[in-house]
């Protein structure tokens, strides 16, 4: 049992954020020290997650003792050395049996997942083992990982479209200039305040391309139609 354990420390759990994350500091600063703080701050995490990830990054050889990279990180940060110096980390990390069973080059991830949990692990650190493996085993550097963008917060400008009181109702217009022409856009949303429990709250998004030669009445009299077919009158 205790060999498999030792087994089981051997494989590294590296997430690719932090994968591509390091390589693009290595880019940057090849001499930089990645220290528990500087890679805290680098990739947005807490300092005892970066020292989880340096531990992880030093068994696969990228960092020496010193937190600094090795020669193989050299390599591995350069797009023309970069099939080199994975090929040789999944040689030394990985035994033969897993690279003839699962290529990493296939990505056979029911394979690699159910090796891994031969070796001892639950079905959810075997399959982030098996996703480490390919991941280390990518020929290919990606140089534009794709990070999740966070949603902006709504602004505070009095309520939100239909959470206000019964019967309440915004409206939100804004105003841009594409080729030449002026583009207008009005938002309206509006909620029923019946107590009709099959009414269902109503949200409008119209937009407008006027021309940029229109005059200012003709403008006023579009937006003063919108407001009254849209905004103004009730529903029954």
């Amino acid at each position: 049992m205790a060999e498999k354990v030792s087994d089981k420390n051997r494989y590294p759990q590296i997430p690719a954020t932090v994968w591509w994350g390091v390589r693009a500091i290595l880019n940057k600063t090849p001499n930089a020290v990645l220290d528990d703080r500087f890679l805290a701050i680098q990739l947005g995490v807490q300092e005892v997650a970066a020292r989880q990830y340096i531990t992880e990054l030093t068994a696969v050889g990228l960092l020496n003792e010193e937190k600094k990279a090795t020669p193989l990180a050299l390599k591995w940060r350069l797009d023309s050395s970069y099939p080199d110096a994975v090929e040789q980390m999944v040689a030394n990390l990985y035994p033969q049996a897993l690279r003839d069973l699962a290529p990493h080059a296939e990505g056979d991830r029911q394979k690699a997942t159910s090796f891994f949990m031969r070796e001892g692990f639950g079905q959810g650190a075997a399959g982030n083992k098996a996703a480490t493996y390919f991941l280390i085993g990518a020929a290919n550097p990606n140089e534009s990982p794709v990070r999740a963008t966070q949603p902006r917060p709504a602004k505070a400008d009095g309520d939100s479209p239909g959470t206000g009181a019964k019967g309440t109702r915004s409206r939100k217009s804004a105003s841009t200039k594409v080729n030449g022409a002026s583009t207008k856009e009005i938002h309206t949303s509006r909620t029923n305040g019946s107590t009709d429990s099959n009414a269902i709250p109503l949200n409008v998004n119209v937009q407008i391309h006027i021309s940029a030669d229109a005059g200012t009445e003709q403008i006023e009299a579009i937006f003063s139609a919108m407001r009254r077919y849209l905004y103004d009158k009730q529903t029954v």
